[in-house]
């Protein structure tokens, strides 16, 4: 039951779907501005939406071009840029130019499935550059499977695609997509492009950030505008852009208020309608949704609002009711699906925000989010029979060290820590910080109001959030150094010989070897099958026949997985979905 549609990610769905499936509500005036000339930063954690309103901005945009519109939109991803970088550490890091190329391929051959939907007769298009080149092609050349492959130029390859040697140099740089860009508005006669640039430089590597938008920004022109899906907080965007003023930041992930659940009602409602499987897990929902709606909206703030959080809830509630009836459906089935998947949180959306990250950083992070739900956990009631406080201020004070600022920024990031807003700490004190919300979902498994806890008494514990009682965590508090010393105990590296290290540019202290540059795809292929969704059966099958690593599922063809004994095609087909289930929602963040 756990592989029911409503999992499905914004980026798996088909396009015919998205306006079957999307809920504007509170995220109406959102899609509006995605068709505007305005750069847009479109800001947000995972799961929040970003994907699923750009894709239906494009979309509708295409379909009011076919019928005399003016603006088209562009849409496109960046989850799949690895081999088009060198692993950290490599010496071969003089311009990134493959990755320059990649990135205008992506767009030249977005704004191609575009045209072909608007204007696929037309001799316009048909007689068009960004037809004639077979980008996928350009694309392929430039990107492996995720095996830090250095993929070298080939000729013959690019000419094939029909690009010459200078026109793939061009590609490097940004005056050849300009000139395409500009060249395909006039000739269209469009007033304006809309670039929808999703999973962009929230999932690339930290050196290859920089680098996108400075590209994006040598696009600006007459005519183009963009917008951008980037993470809060963590994005870093180089000397050439500038944040805010170089685009506007429109953030998504508000916390769920009383007058919002109905949208979150709608959107699972949506999600059961479009299904083609129906059966019992359809059934559940439904059965749910009209007797027990108070399970749902303390779902939606267990998820902290996060649509595809909601999602993964309503998955993990099906897992738990798995071969049960609907009138077998009790609350403590509900609670489990929660505390199940909180306890995975951090595990799944840290490592999964930054690639290669330090390990100290998510050692300080681990520390920090500790001592945040037992502040919260133990935090005094305003009133004698008010509730406990929910929302912690944290310092801005500069004397904070610099890996714990980091492990905050990385807690936002991650859905952990929701930005509200700033604070004055204390009525004594001088200092300003920032208010943060620490997700619901934790302060549900944690049970902060202790005892036997009726969703009722939480959804009065929810629907009354305020920030005026709150938690504070000043420059002085003791936390930071005591972070910041039990982090850096925490080796940073590993050899070639696979070593711990404390400091990667030394050498080991066991064999004298250097530091390994590891790549982002590598650390994930590395990692153990347990980090796939796939059943214990299923796994323990895999073990036994030497595919214990990500790696070692994803390069094996269909026939060896399917040789293992009681593995066969449908069991052949999870494994394949899980592994790129995995794969996706790393790339992607």
């Amino acid at each position: 039951m756990a592989d029911f549609s409503l999992q499905l990610q914004a980026d798996n769905l088909p396009g015919e779907s998205l306006n079957e499936l999307l809920v504007e509500g509170p995220w109406a005036p959102i899609l509006k501005r995605l068709a505007t000339g305005e750069n847009i930063l479109l800001e947000g954690c995972r799961g929040v939406g970003k994907t699923m309103l750009m894709r239906t901005a494009a979309s509708r945009l295409a379909h009011s071009v076919k019928n005399g519109g003016k603006v088209l939109g562009v849409h496109t991803t960046f989850k799949r840029y690895l081999a088009t970088i060198p692993p950290p550490g490599s010496t071969n890091i003089s311009e990134l130019g493959n990755f320059k190329a990649w990135v205008n391929a992506r767009i030249l051959s977005a704004l191609k499935d575009q045209l072909r939907l608007a204007f696929s007769d037309d001799p316009r298009f048909i007689n068009s550059i960004v037809r004639k080149v077979d980008w996928s092609k350009i694309i392929s050349l430039l990107e492996t499977t995720y095996q830090g492959n250095q993929r070298p130029t080939d000729l013959a390859t690019i000419n094939s695609a029909g690009l010459s040697e200078a026109d793939f140099k061009s590609l490097q740089g940004y005056t050849f997509t300009s000139e395409i860009l500009q060249e395909t508005r006039k000739s269209f006669n469009l007033e304006l492009l809309v670039l929808l640039l999703d999973d962009a430089a929230h999932a690339l590597d930290t050196r290859a950030q920089g680098e996108f938008f400075t590209l994006v920004k040598s696009l600006y022109g007459e005519g183009l505008s963009f917008k951008i899906a980037v993470y809060p907080a963590v994005t870093r965007y180089g000397l050439d852009f500038s944040y805010g003023h170089d685009a506007i930041v429109v953030s998504l992930g508000e916390i769920p208020k009383v007058d919002t659940m109905d949208s979150y009602f709608d959107m699972l409602r949506r999600r059961i309608q479009t299904n083609n499987e129906g059966g019992d897990a359809q059934a559940l929902i439904e059965h749910v949704l009209d007797a027990h709606p108070e399970w749902i909206r303390l779902l939606v703030y267990c998820a902290n609002g996060n649509p595809r959080g909601l999602l993964k809830l309503i998955s993990q509630l099906l897992t738990e009711l798995g071969g049960k009836s609907a009138n077998q459906v009790r609350y403590e089935h509900v609670r489990s699906a929660i505390n199940f998947v909180m306890d995975r949180h951090l595990d799944n959306m840290v490592p999964g925000v930054v690639k290669d990250l330090d390990p100290r950083l998510l050692t300080a992070a681990e520390l920090l989010l500790e001592d945040f739900r037992n502040r919260i956990k133990a935090s005094p009631q305003t009133k004698p029979d008010s509730l406990p406080r929910m929302f912690l201020a944290i310092t801005n004070s500069m004397q904070i060290p610099y890996l714990c600022s980091a492990a905050i920024r990385l807690h936002v990031a991650a859905h952990v820590l929701t930005h509200y807003g700033p604070a004055k700490l204390g009525a004594r004190s001088r200092e300003n910080g920032t208010l943060y919300l620490l997700h619901p979902g934790f302060m549900f498994r944690d049970n902060v109001l202790g005892g036997a806890v009726t969703a009722d008494k939480w959804l009065q514990h929810f629907d009354n959030m305020t920030t005026r009682g709150h938690t504070e965590i000043i420059k002085s508090a003791p936390i930071w150094e005591e972070v910041r010393a039990e982090a850096s105990q925490e080796p940073s590296a590993r050899c070639i010989n696979n070593h711990p290290m404390m400091e990667p540019t030394g050498t080991c202290d066991h064999c004298g070897g250097r530091a390994t540059p590891r790549g982002p795809a590598a650390i994930l292929l590395d990692k153990d099958i347990k980090v796939l969704e796939l059943s214990e059966f299923i796994k323990q099958r895999l073990r036994n026949y030497g595919y214990d690593t990500v790696r070692k599922v994803f390069e094996a063809t269909d026939e060896q997985i399917d040789n293992i004994p009681y593995i066969g095609e449908r069991r052949l087909a999870e494994v394949r979905f899980a592994v790129d289930a995995a794969v996706d929602e790393f790339f992607a963040g």
